[in-house]
């Protein structure tokens, strides 16, 4: 393989690797509670 081969390759794996970091990120457990607890506020009766 040449090096622009090897480069695209590398490129193309490290767009690969960002995209899957994103989607771990957006799907973690953690973060999912953080954002609904607002929500869940709001509807609470404030008595």
């Amino acid at each position: 393989m040449t090096v622009q081969q090897w480069l695209y390759f590398g490129f193309t794996a490290l767009l690969v690797a960002v995209l899957a970091g994103i989607i771990v990120y957006y799907f973690r457990r953690k973060r999912k509670d953080r954002l609904e607890q607002p929500k869940y506020r709001m509807l609470d009766d404030d008595k």
